[in-house]
């Protein structure tokens, strides 16, 4: 028997023994932390302690369990648990896959402990001092950036766990302000909720645990890192249209125009990205004219960054399909101030932010060190200000449907401006700017549906290509049905380009006059005939 029991020991030991290249003390930290988080003690009080080996201290850790399990509630010191804990944010802070870590294995059950023993845990959850309770949630957030830790969540009941939490904390945040370290929860919350909707199979899940409705809710809230963790977690679910439809649902809308009229550049950015997603519902365009949102929308048209603006463009691409909407547009200057970014004129920034990007800053506490008008390479800027132009360009051509605006369009130079973006350019990036000229084309194409504007185009392209422009049809919004027009315009001789520019810069309302007869400066000579010659003035 003596015998027997040394092999088991020996077994033991070969089972427990670190892995290869991983420091004693970071495998004997792992061990403690996991060895405390498999028992589901309400009372850890336990003073941080010491590491020796991982059986030496954890034998102690029980030890010091035993002995202060007696202690009164109200005098917790910190514990061993929540030592353990912080050092594990501290040292894997900048991990992020896990499962592919030589320690995988400790770390899955690491994980699986703090979610059974810890998050789902009604009692532990109860009693746990609120400092502790946040480095679970830190932890977590941790080892969620890990993919195959989200589906761990989820398989082991913890998302649904995770919602019912954060609306707890939520609530008492609302009601009472910061309590007991609940920004910092909601933070780590949010992000693991925006982690979990990025991908797209899993935004079901977030949606199912009824966590949208509390980071709806979170929109009204004081601090701006909660506020950001709820805008970019509701905008990740926003890119599905189940999800979009289940929060469009709920009264969203006035809290994001609040936001737009009133918030930081960077709150307003993320804001109007989730509104253009969700104007894809009809409920969401009729809250936006119910709280007389196109004034707001139109202020921010004078902001420099370019990812603003062209969020807020598809916005009132999306809600100027309403008549009402429309004619709003143009009584509030919309019209001028979308041909005023098209003519290029502006000086623009912009960065390369994303949503994971900024999610993750906003979690570790870097959100406000960000440079979030990082100077991009002349090519990725330009690609940005194409897709700005394209959307103006849609904007417009959703207008100009209104003969009022479509008037207004032309007597504005609205035809020179967009009819400049259809010129090729061998300097520019070909996808983007072969998308440019589609829109630009399909918003001639509906000025040109209306008869009285049919004289000006009849001089702008040569015969061939003028019969593409008008076999396009009225009104067609398809953009695949103009690329025929763009291919042929850019495989033209660079003549008979050069004419079309002459064309176009022959529309120019604001060119300057080519001579001046008396008091009259005259812009162009538009004919003669038996009593003289008739110029433009």
């Amino acid at each position: 028997m003596p015998d027997q029991d040394k092999k088991l020991k020996s077994t033991e030991k070969t089972r427990d023994r670190k892995p290869h290249g991983i420091s004693m003390r970071d495998y004997s930290g792992l061990k403690i932390l996991q060895s405390l988080l498999n028992v589901r003690s309400r009372n850890q009080q336990l003073p941080g302690i010491h590491t020796e080996s991982s059986q030496t201290s954890v034998t102690r850790a029980w030890q010091n369990v035993k002995s202060n399990e007696q202690k009164p509630h109200g005098q917790w010191q910190e514990s061993t648990e929540a030592v353990e804990l912080e050092n594990f944010s501290v040292t894997y802070k900048n991990e992020r896959n896990f499962s592919k870590h030589p320690k995988h294995k400790l770390f899955q059950e690491i994980f699986t402990a703090l979610v059974k023993n810890r998050l789902t845990c009604r009692e532990w959850v109860n009693q746990a001092p609120s400092i502790h309770f946040l480095r679970v949630l830190i932890c977590l957030r941790l080892l969620i950036r890990d993919p195959c830790y989200q589906e761990m969540l989820h398989s082991l009941g913890g998302i649904e766990n995770l919602a019912q939490h954060m609306e707890t904390v939520s609530n008492d945040y609302l009601d009472h302000g910061e309590e007991q370290h609940n920004v910092d929860k909601l933070v780590n919350m949010t992000y693991i909720f925006q982690k979990l909707a990025a991908a797209e199979v899993q935004r079901e899940w977030v949606i199912a645990s009824g966590a949208h409705k509390t980071l709806v809710n979170l929109l009204s809230a004081r601090d701006s890192n909660v506020l950001l963790g709820a805008l970019l977690a509701l905008t990740s679910l926003a890119e599905s249209p189940e999800c979009r439809e289940k929060i469009s649902e709920l009264t969203i809308v006035e809290n994001l125009l609040v936001i737009l009229h009133e918030y930081d550049l960077l709150s307003k950015r993320l804001t109007a990205e989730l509104l253009r997603l969700l104007c894809a519902e009809s409920q969401v365009k009729e809250q936006v004219k119910m709280y007389e949102g196109v004034p707001v929308l139109l202020s921010l048209l004078h902001s420099d960054h370019i990812k603003l603006l062209w969020s807020i463009v598809w916005i009132l691409v999306q809600v100027c399909e309403d008549p009402e909407t429309c004619v709003e547009i143009r009584i509030w200057g919309g019209i001028k101030q979308l041909l005023h970014i098209l003519q290029g004129e502006r000086n623009l920034v912009s960065d390369r932010s994303s949503v994971g990007s900024l999610s993750s800053a906003n979690a570790a506490g870097r959100i406000q060190h960000l440079h979030l008008s990082d100077d991009l390479n002349p090519n990725e800027m330009q690609e940005n200000i194409f897709s700005l132009q394209a959307a103006c360009c849609a904007a417009i051509t959703e207008l100009v449907l209104n003969e009022t605006n479509a008037y207004q369009v032309v007597q504005a130079n609205g035809i020179y401006t967009i009819a400049k973006l259809i010129l090729p350019n061998k300097g520019r990036n070909t996808e983007k700017a072969n998308l440019l000229q589609c829109y630009a084309f399909r918003a001639l194409r509906f000025l040109f549906s209306m008869e009285r504007n049919r004289h000006i185009f009849k001089r702008l392209f040569p015969a061939d290509l003028f019969e593409i422009f008008i076999d396009i049809g009225h009104y067609v919004r398809d953009i695949s049905a103009y690329e025929e027009l763009v291919s042929k315009l850019n495989l033209l001789k660079e003549e008979e380009l050069k004419q079309i520019a002459e064309s176009i810069e022959g529309m120019n309302q604001n060119k300057a006059p080519t001579k001046h007869i008396g008091n009259y400066a005259i812009l162009e000579h538009l004919g003669s005939g038996a009593f003289g010659s008739v110029y433009k003035v």
